[in-house]
């Protein structure tokens, strides 16, 4: 250990000061781990890790401003020395008393924090507590969606979920779930269950949050998925989908093979043969129903102003959205239709989809435009058949957005996986007939229509995608209801301007 003459040896010296070094490394290393793992709950034990990681921290910030010093002093003067306690600790008094070695200290415990702080693993895992998720459906012991949040709640008694339902029809729902999201509003909910029109206005107002990517990870059906996407921003996560499909008496009449064949004068001929009362239940209530049958009977005639992603054409200046001829006749066509008693039933105008499943069960009907989940109402009622349109049919669905006020959004994201995962998908697919949103569920159900839905899908478009799509459709359907009723069956004059004022209009805050 040492010379003669009482030296330290060359070799004892340069291992105690790798004691040194390894003693500051140590005491460095500890302290900033334990700010890498403070909690950002308050209790006994994190308390207790963060007043240690502070005293460590301080310990090492004084350690490391004065290791050089002492490396220095054993190496240039190898001689041991016998050093009271007392006067250790004044020299250290000393030391710790000029200015620089104080900015040293404080520097070191500051960049010890600072580097733990940054070091901590992201949040993992849901936060604990209760989750409201708020609807547009009521809960019925049969609804699989019902099933679901079932499930959610006997695996997650941490993280119980409260269903929230909206009632009235979808521009009402829109409004009230608009009026909880907004700042100042209730803000109850941690998970929004959308109409897939909705997901630009919540996103354009800040009342969902983004999503990354991976969130969609796996096989959702691309198509779907786009109706979950603003501005190239992912927004939400496709729940169920919706496209409409055609069902039609086959033990009186063939699947139609074009729009006139089931709205139309082939559709007319076809019922008064079969004996029934009109060839079409259909929906033409002056609600969100109609936008939906004015867009397809556009598209059956060959329209484009209203495109297959969203778009919505414009004239030269874009003062006015433009409708070309084929569009106009897919509006003259039905207008023709809706007063025609042999192709439409007499309370066409009044009636809702539901009101529709009930007139075509009851045999009062050759065919019917309608949803997915009409099928399984109609077993056992009726002899029917359904195939996919033969022209493009609306694209629907719910999607599911995070609130932008929640404080548990992991929470909330883990009841989106859950809700969105291969095994609910197929759930909501075989025990209620609705369109799933994974290929995987396209390929292992068993229902007899799910490859007819699946084609639907294909061919499906969107509606214009707009944030302010609740107001557009309420002046385009309001328009093509004056159209019904008018004697010349013409659009109201300034419709058109009216439109593209709503496509251009910034959205706003709701005042009330």
């Amino acid at each position: 250990m040492s010379e003669p003459g009482g030296h330290w040896s060359p070799r004892f010296r340069v291992v105690l000061i790798g004691v040194i070094l390894l003693v500051g490394i140590a005491v460095t290393m500890v302290s900033t781990l334990l700010f890498t793992e403070l909690e950002k709950s308050w209790t006994p034990g994190s308390v207790a890790r963060a007043v240690l990681g502070a005293m460590l921290a301080l310990f090492s910030g004084v350690y490391v401003n004065l290791m050089l010093a002492v490396i220095v002093r054993v190496w240039r003067r190898p001689e041991p020395t016998e050093l009271r306690l007392g006067d250790a600790v004044s020299n250290l008094g000393t030391a710790l008393r000029q200015p620089l070695r104080r900015v040293g200290i404080v520097l070191t415990v500051v960049a010890i924090v600072v580097v733990g702080l940054v070091l901590r693993p992201p949040d993992a895992g849901p936060e604990p507590g209760g989750l409201v998720i708020m609807t547009a459906f009521n809960e019925s012991a049969n609804d699989p969606r019902t099933i679901l949040f079932e499930q959610w709640n006997q695996a997650n008694p941490d993280n119980q979920l409260e269903v929230v339902p909206v009632s009235g029809e979808p521009d009402q729902q829109n409004e009230r779930m608009v009026n909880d999201a907004k700042p100042g509003g209730a803000n109850r909910a941690d998970v929004y269950l959308l109409d897939v029109v909705w997901t630009a206005q919540f996103a354009e107002l800040e009342y969902i949050r983004e999503l990354d990517r991976s969130a969609v990870a796996g096989d959702f059906v691309p198509r779907i998925l786009d109706t979950c996407t603003y501005e190239e921003k992912l927004w939400a996560v496709p729940f169920n989908t919706d496209v409409g499909m055609l069902f039609y008496r086959d033990d009186l009449t063939a699947a139609p093979k074009n729009w006139d064949d089931y709205f139309g004068r082939a559709a007319a001929d076809a019922a008064r043969a079969a004996g029934v009362e009109a060839a079409n239940a259909a929906s033409l209530d002056d609600e969100e129903i109609l936008t939906v049958v004015a867009l397809e009977a556009m598209w059956a005639a060959g329209g484009e102003a209203f495109g297959r992603d969203g778009e919505v054409a414009r004239n030269a200046d874009e003062s006015a959205v433009e409708l070309g001829p084929a569009d106009l006749t897919g509006i003259e066509r039905l207008v023709a239709a809706s007063r025609d008693p042999d192709i439409v039933l007499d309370e066409a105008r009044t009636t809702t989809d539901n009101a529709a499943v009930g007139a075509f069960a009851d045999g009062r009907s050759l065919y019917m435009r309608n949803w997915p989940v009409a099928y399984d109402k109609l077993l056992d009622r009726v002899e029917f058949g359904v195939v996919a349109p033969p022209t493009a049919s609306v694209l629907g669905g719910q999607n599911l957005a995070i609130s932008a006020s929640t404080d548990k959004p992991r929470a909330a994201r883990a009841l989106i996986e859950f809700l969105t995962s291969a095994s609910s998908q197929l759930i909501l697919s075989e025990l209620g007939g609705f369109a799933p949103t994974r290929q995987s569920a396209y390929d292992n159900s068993k229902r007899a229509d799910i490859q007819q839905i699946r084609t639907a899908l294909n061919d499906a478009r969107l509606r214009p995608r707009t944030p302010n799509y609740v107001e557009f459709s309420r002046v385009f359907r309001e328009g093509i209801a004056y159209a019904l009723t008018d004697p010349k069956g013409q659009l109201p004059p300034d419709l058109l301007e009216r439109l593209a004022e709503i496509l251009d209009k910034p959205v706003t805050q709701p005042t009330r």
